[in-house]
């Protein structure tokens, strides 16, 4: 009688570790955003190509290729040595998506590449549901225009069925746990 309370003693506390490390992932994910890396799987750009997203070429940077041109539609504007598509609405943050290029894992600051991959990251906390349309819009047209692998937390992206369904997740943790509206002025408000 004893060894069977602690069987299911063990097997209760399993599942709520496991609810526990889903809850402080899903709050990560709340509050640092859903990250795709977009790695190259042939030639790597350099900040020169990076910046023909926004649609037009760097004077200072030459590029080598123009892959990034034909993600021009997307709405990208370099943000300091970054690339954003900006909010214009007053819903959520300045900032609806970031582009950042990646050497070795990590994002890169005033680095020229050539690089490895670039990450797109969406403040699900931070905007209004709808940028979920907007990301996954993004998601398609790198990867259908680009020679890249899409990785989502080490793991190859076979569908972006896999990420909406966290980003559905994450948008109901934010509703459910922190109590406030994915972009509202109260969720923009919380502190990390």
């Amino acid at each position: 009688m004893i060894l069977g309370l602690l069987s299911c003693s063990c097997n209760g506390g399993k599942k709520k570790q496991e609810m526990e490390r889903k809850n402080v992932d899903l709050e990560v994910l709340a509050h640092e955003g859903i990250r795709i890396d977009f790695e190259f799987n042939s030639d790597k750009p350099t900040f020169g190509d990076l910046f023909l997203i926004v649609g037009f070429e760097n004077p200072d940077r030459p590029h080598n290729s123009r892959e990034f041109e034909k993600l021009a539609e997307l709405g990208f504007e370099q943000v300091d040595d970054y690339f954003g598509i900006k909010n214009k609405t007053e819903i959520g943050d300045d900032v609806k998506i970031w582009m950042f290029p990646i050497i070795n894992g990590e994002e890169v600051y005033h680095n020229q590449g050539p690089f490895d991959a670039i990450r797109i990251t969406y403040g699900v906390l931070r905007n209004d549901k709808k940028t979920a349309e907007l990301y996954e819009k993004i998601f398609h047209s790198i990867n259908s225009n680009l020679d890249v692998t899409p990785m989502f937390e080490g793991n190859r992206i076979e569908s972006f069925g896999e990420i909406n369904k966290i980003i559905t997740e994450t948008i109901e943790y934010c509703r459910a746990e922190l109590k406030v509206e994915p972009g509202s002025d109260k969720a923009l408000q919380l502190d990390w």
